[in-house]
């Protein structure tokens, strides 16, 4: 018997997923997404993590050892001349980090790409510090209230991975396009197939552009002025001036947002963490907005296609910021703190795992202890948490017009503050429109969130109080027996069904 090829593609993707036939599924994908499109409210979430989830991590051939440049790890000599020699000679190589205590006291920029610094293990290999970000180069700030405070309380990490930003030539859009299509129109050829593009838009006086991120429920929008939104691409095909597109528009494209299309050419890529425990001094979380800068990682807008793998963060104000780069992937990721380290409040330091970026991807982390925020998505787009754990998960959602986000197959823990998000009050909503929460396990019923987001999210999956709603343009919630839902992690059912499609 011959089966049709939309029938052997369901198959393999049940075989990739692990769905059961008997699953209770979501009236927005399906068993294997065939009640899917492009141009669903639920939006196409396969693209998160490095290299849009379609190969390894890229490891150098050729490797250097910290021990080669003098580092000792013996935890009294402090190594950080040692570790800049070996950073200055590492791009295209793989930097080992043997297991030892290596005492460091200065920033460290990762300006190539190629490089990949690579402990012992977390656990093994462990990175202290004996001063304070704060203390090597200090930033006062005022947060959205006016509070006196230092730019490290929200930002930033003694390893930043990272360059200047540059830009291409740009070349206007000419025609409108839906949200979903995967064409667009331009005003001259300028690119090929192959070629990775970055979208823009951008909003108008009255903001119509941040109005529609939100769906017209916006909230105060007095703090976001001169918005704009991206999407990258890989060019398809072209024929004359109109070229297609690796993936749908995840919004629409309209003549007053001034579209432009330029090359996307990160100056960083391919730059990894791994194998790595980050520890700061145990002493009490000083709270809020009192954070001195104990931060371990950040990658910067100008990368992509990085990654961080097997760290331990212990005592930390913050954990790792992706601060504006693209398909990014964190893996195993653990957040810690000593008993001593617990402030007045309960919390133990700020922001835990942050994604602000585009297509990024956080999988099996785990978050030991409370943070203000465990997990937070500002102005991020496209981005996934998936397959993590918590204490008393808070999925943070900071304002500044975060879109299209997933936060899927999470033990949440206690679950009694998962919608609990903060950023100044004029940044609009917490959320915009397309965020979506699948598979959410909690021991504790959650209501739906007031004032957090337009009625256009999805929460799927997730113990809630109030009653299944199905609109198709307002609430979307679907309530499942408890662990039933199927496929598990939707980020990983999208993915298969892509590269289904793709082989």
């Amino acid at each position: 018997m011959i089966f049709p090829s939309s029938f052997r593609l369901a198959f393999a993707v049940l075989l990739l997923t692990g769905v059961s036939l008997c699953a209770e599924v979501s009236q927005l994908w399906g068993v294997a997404g065939e009640k899917w499109t492009p141009a669903s409210r639920l939006p196409d979430f396969s693209f998160a993590g490095y290299r849009r989830g379609e190969e390894p991590y890229r490891i150098p051939a050729e490797s250097i050892s910290v021990t080669d440049f003098g580092a000792k790890g013996d935890g009294y000599t402090d190594d950080t001349a040692a570790f800049q020699r070996a950073l200055q000679a590492g791009a295209g190589k793989v930097i080992h980090v043997p297991a030892g205590r290596f005492v460091l006291s200065d920033i460290f920029k990762i300006r190539t790409s190629n490089l990949v610094l690579r402990g012992a293990g977390a656990g093994q290999t462990v990175f202290t510090f004996t001063k304070n970000l704060e203390t090597l180069e200090p930033r006062p700030v005022k947060n959205d209230g006016g509070t006196p405070t230092i730019d490290w309380s929200w930002g930033g990490g003694f390893l930043m991975i990272g360059d200047q930003v540059k830009h291409g030539k740009v070349t206007r859009v000419t025609a409108p396009a839906e949200r979903g299509a995967n064409r667009l129109t331009l005003e001259m050829p300028s690119f090929k197939a192959g070629d990775e593009v970055t979208l823009t838009v951008y909003d108008t006086p009255d903001k119509s552009l941040l109005k529609y991120l939100y769906h017209d429920q916006t909230g105060n929008l007095s703090g976001l002025n001169h918005w704009q939104c991206h999407q990258i691409f890989r060019v398809r095909a072209v024929n004359g001036n109109q070229i297609t597109l690796d993936r749908g528009l995840r919004f629409e494209v309209r003549s007053e947002w001034r579209a432009t299309l330029e090359p996307f050419r990160p100056t960083v890529t391919d730059v990894g963490i791994e194998g790595i425990t980050f520890e700061f001094p145990a002493v009490p979380y000083a709270g809020h907005f009192k954070e001195v800068g104990w931060n371990p990682v950040a990658i910067h807008a100008s990368a992509a296609h990085c990654w961080l793998k097997d760290l331990v963060i212990r005592n930390g104000d913050n954990g790792p910021f992706v601060e504006g780069a693209a398909f990014c992937t964190l893996e195993n990721i653990r957040i810690t703190a000593d008993p001593q380290r617990r402030g007045k409040d309960g919390t133990c330091g700020h922001h835990g795992i942050t994604l602000e970026g585009q297509d990024c991807l956080c999988t099996n982390f785990a978050i030991q202890t409370e943070f203000i925020h465990d997990i937070t998505v500002q102005s991020a787009m496209g981005c996934v948490f998936a397959s993590g754990r918590a204490v008393n998960l808070d999925m943070d959602h900071h304002r500044w017009a975060s879109y299209e986000n997933l936060f899927t197959d999470i033990d949440a823990g206690l679950g009694k503050r998962l919608f609990q998000s903060s950023g100044g009050g004029q940044r609009g909503l917490h959320t915009g429109a397309g965020e979506t929460f699948w598979n959410i396990r909690s021991s504790s019923l959650v209501p739906w969130p007031k004032d957090f987001g337009p009625d256009l999210i999805n929460i799927i999956g997730l113990p809630m109080s109030d009653p299944q709603t199905l609109d198709a343009n307002g609430r979307w919630l679907e309530n499942f027996s408890p662990g039933q839902l199927q496929p598990r992690d939707l980020h990983a059912a999208m993915l298969a069904k892509r590269l289904a499609i793709k082989n």
